[in-house]
This record gives C-alpha cells, structure tokens and sequence, in this order.
C-alpha cells in the first residue's frame, strides 16, 4: 500500500554526520533553515544539502519527521534536556561572538601580500572532527574546504596531530589553488583544539622565523577561544601583532 516511506533497518541505515545532527538538532529547537544558515556560516543551500541527506539516511519523508526520528532514537538531544543543563554546551552568545571573531580574524590574515586564504577548524563536541568555523580570501575556499574533516584524515586532518606549524607543498584539495599551505594546531590545555590554516602562494618559501611566529600566534589565538570572555578584541590585537611582525620577517 501507499503512504509512508520504507525505514531503513537499523543495520542498513548510515550514520548521521555531525554536521547532519547539529542541523537536526536546529531545527527540533525550532530554528528555520535560513536562520541555521547564518548561524553556522553556511548557505541556505548547503544546509537543505544537509536536511535531506538525513531525512535519506533515516529514511524520513519530511523534516518533521526526521527530527523526530533522530531524537526518538537518541542522535540528537531533546530540546528540552538542553536546558536543564546548559553548563553541558557552549551558550549561543558565546558561540556566535567566537565565531564572528574568527571571522575577522581569518579575513585580516588575508590582507598579507602573501597569503591566499585563510581558515579557522575547530574541534567538535566529539573530539575527533574538525568543523570549518571561518574563512576568507579565495572565492572558491567556501565550497572547496568541507565542512567537517575526520582528525588525521587528509592534509587538513592531519596538521590537528601535530605539535607545531608544518608546511604542506601543494596538497591535493579540489576547487583550491595548488599551492601550500600552512597550518598549526590550536592547542589548549594539552588538547587540540583546532587548526589555522593559512594558504601561501608558491612564488617564495617559507622561513623558520615565519613558521616559529606562527607558532606562537596559534598558541596565543587558542588561549583566547578557550575563555569566556569575547574573544574579539584580544584576537584583533594578537592579529596586528603577527603581522607586523611577519612583514618584519619577509622583509628581511
């Protein structure tokens, strides 16, 4: 008979991708696609992507349907249970003024005559993927970065499991530039935190000095993302300081 559409038995049904369960989870907070997309930083395209890639895994029919599958079988938490314990997750005033301050900060790296793009990689609730937070420069760095890379997996991945700054020479990432790219681990209280990856243009190397600022950059940059204060201004601050003192390094 019509009607409903067929659910994929639990041994045939794919798991959901953490970008899919924070977007699930969105929505069961009453949030609409076009709010969701400016709040993740996304386009209302890429997050109707999302939706129905999951509605497809779960074998949903609607939206509505889906978010109530996804928190009836416990992949996203209930709305309701969020707020009974918010010490458990980030406030939203807090996430959005961290991520407009990457932002910022990533659009202001860009102005260095060096550098093509740059992109700002956080760890997610899971510890094990990094999620695209911010970015600028390049037109196509947008739809060519994912939005969420397996720690280890790729360039990007694996720059997380390194101690210090590491050049890569021209990775292999599709709809970018084939030029290298620098990244550092954002590392705070031991742990990875993130990456900041800044794509330089292949016309000159890059020196140790360089690599050592950077270094002391992404250390100072995870410091200020870690604390609760708004991290916009002492990022602005820490920015002008690197760069004035990478151009002092170019230039000698």
């Amino acid at each position: 008979m019509g009607g409903a559409a067929a659910t994929p038995t639990d041994r045939e049904r794919r798991p959901l991708s953490a970008r899919e369960r924070e977007i699930l989870g969105l929505l069961a907070k009453g949030l609409s696609g076009a709010a969701i997309a400016e709040q993740l930083f996304l386009s209302p395209e890429t997050v109707r992507t999302h939706v129905r890639n999951a509605m497809t895994k779960l074998g949903a029919s609607t939206r509505s349907q889906a978010v109530a599958m996804a928190l009836g079988d416990g992949i996203i938490p209930s709305p309701e249970g969020e707020e009974e314990a918010p010490a458990a997750s980030e406030k939203p005033a807090s996430a959005r003024r961290r991520r407009d301050a990457l932002a910022e900060l990533a659009a202001g790296l860009t102005e260095l005559a060096d550098i093509d793009w740059a992109a700002v990689h956080l760890v997610d609730e899971t510890g094990m993927t990094l999620r695209l937070t911010a970015h600028a420069g390049a037109a196509s760095v947008k739809d060519a970065l994912p939005d969420d890379t397996i720690l280890g997996d790729g360039a990007i991945g694996r720059m997380a499991l390194r101690k210090r700054a590491h050049l890569v020479a021209n990775p292999s990432i599709p709809g970018l530039p084939h030029g290298p790219i620098l990244g550092v681990p954002l590392v705070r209280d031991g742990r990875c935190a993130g990456v900041l990856c800044l794509a330089v243009r292949p016309s000159r190397p890059v020196t140790r000095r360089e690599m050592l600022l950077f270094d002391a950059f992404a250390g100072r940059v995870a410091e200020v993302i870690g604390a609760p204060e708004d991290p916009g201004p002492q990022l602005r601050l820490a920015r002008r300081l690197f760069t004035t003192s990478w151009i002092r390094a170019v230039g000698h």
